[in-house]
This record gives structure tokens, C-alpha cells and sequence, in this order.
């Protein structure tokens, strides 16, 4: 089973003379079949661990310290060639557009490319694009563009482009932005059931506090300039925790858990 994991890691970001200090001592480590959300406030890190730990370097972004860096099962990212990377690793980012009209069919078949010979897919990488899309109730969009879908079919259609990486991990920039309320919490299931089905480690950033305490295994809190708070909802979504994390008072009522079909 393969873990993705770095420890007390401190980065800053580095624009001549000006450092912003972003992350400070965090650590954290993703288990198979985990459904985990990170929470936190605007400004805080969350986008910048992701791309930490996705091993996408960016030239402004510099870890100032680290007791362990990114790994997986022992082995730094940096390592690993990108292309072998992202057949373990799928990175969403927050905002995306296709500049090309694709077909959706085209559009997730882009998640075997690091599979693929240079882009020359076989007929497995069709089958797979295929079983995907049916497996997401997706096979009905498989001809229509892109560009024609509402926001919350385009996010879907990424996530069935990452599942076609055949990834042990999905690192995901918030997958519910942009979503109404009736769909972020199908999101929310879907994302849980796919972690779980599949032993899929998912790390998604959500900002709806409660939909991550119905939904997640584990809840991630990242309070601005501390040390990152994990465990599972129950155990680590306090009245304390939620106010170094966010800076205001909270209530805590309890609720039933949403449940819908996908």
C-alpha cells in the first residue's frame, strides 16, 4: 500500500527581496481508500501544500525547511520522472478552460497520456476512457464539446480524466468551486464513494465546513502560520480548532448526514 507523505515542512514564497512566509512546520501523510478534506481560510497555504505535494515545481515557491520532503512510499517526488509521477499522482487544479473544442470522449482520454506512447493510444486507453465514463454516468456526454457543459459536468469530466490516470492519489483544488448546493454535496458522495471503491487516497480543498465534517474520513485544518490540525471530524472540528483556523466564533449543531443518489 502506498502513502504520500512529507514532514515539518516550512516554504515561503520568494519575489526578490520579499519573502511571504505560507507554510510552517506542516506535516501530513495520505493513506489508501482516504476521503480527506483540507480547510482553511483564504491565504493560508492550502492551493501551495497541493502543489507541494503534486511535486510541480514552481519557481517562486521555495521550502525553507523540511524534516522529510514530499515522498512516496520513501521515495522525494523530485526523484521521479513527471511523466511516472502522474501514474501516481492526479493533480486538479482550481480553475481550468479548454482553449480546443474536445469532444468529452477527447478530454478525459488526456488522463492515459502518461501511460501512452507519446500520445499514441491504444485500444486498452479506449477501453479504459470508455469504462470510466460509464462507471460516472458520463457515456451519454462522450460526443457533446466541452466547452458546451455546465460547470458541474466540466468537473466531473476532470475527475473522470484523473480516474483514467489510474492514480493512487487525487489532489484535488476545489473540485466543488463554482457548484450549486444541490450538486456540491452529490460531489461531495461521489468523491467519497470513489476514494472508497477504488483505495483511492483524495485530498480535495473545500471551504463548506459541513459538507467536508458529513463527507470526509479525515479533516484536515490549516491554520494560518500553525501547524496543520488532522483527524477525523468528530475529533478535531471544535469550537477551538475551527476559531485558530478561521479567526471568528462558531456554533456546533449537529445535523443529519446528506445522502443522494449520484
Amino acid at each position: 500500500m502506498s502513502t504520500l507523505s512529507f514532514e515539518k515542512i516550512t516554504a515561503a514564497y520568494k519575489k526578490g527581496k520579499n519573502t511571504k512566509l505560507i507554510l510552517q512546520d506542516v506535516s501530513l501523510c495520505l493513506n489508501p481508500g482516504e476521503f480527506v478534506c483540507l480547510c482553511g481560510p483564504n491565504g493560508c497555504g492550502k492551493s501551495t501544500l497541493l502543489s507541494i505535494l503534486s511535486g510541480i515545481p514552481n519557481k517562486n515557491l521555495q521550502i525553507i525547511s523540511a524534516q522529510k520532503l514530499p515522498s512516496i512510499n520513501q521515495i522525494p517526488i523530485h526523484k521521479i520522472k513527471r511523466i511516472e509521477c502522474a501514474k501516481h499522482i492526479a493533480y486538479m487544479q482550481q480553475n481550468e478552460f479548454s482553449m480546443w473544442d474536445f469532444s468529452v470522449f477527447d478530454f478525459v482520454l488526456q488522463g492515459r497520456f502518461c501511460h501512452s506512447n507519446g500520445g499514441n493510444y491504444s485500444n486498452d486507453d479506449f477501453a479504459i476512457v470508455n469504462q470510466v465514463l460509464k462507471e460516472m454516468n458520463l457515456s451519454d456526454f462522450s460526443s457533446r464539446n466541452v466547452n458546451a457543459l455546465s460547470g458541474g459536468e466540466f468537473q466531473k469530466i476532470r475527475i473522470a480524466r484523473a480516474l483514467c490516470q489510474k492514480p493512487e492519489f487525487m489532489l484535488l483544488d476545489e473540485p466543488a468551486s463554482n457548484l450549486d448546493y444541490v450538486y456540491e454535496p452529490k460531489l461531495m458522495q461521489m468523491l467519497q464513494s470513489i476514494a472508497h471503491e477504488k483505495n483511492i487516497s483524495i485530498l480535495a480543498i473545500v471551504h463548506n465546513i459541513n459538507l467536508a465534517f458529513c463527507f470526509a474520513d479525515k479533516i484536515c485544518l490549516l491554520p494560518p502560520k500553525h501547524s496543520i490540525i488532522c483527524g477525523k471530524p468528530d475529533e478535531i472540528m471544535t469550537l477551538e480548532n475551527l476559531k485558530l483556523t478561521f479567526g471568528v466564533d462558531f456554533q456546533c449543531k449537529e445535523t443529519k448526514l446528506f445522502q443522494s443518489s449520484l
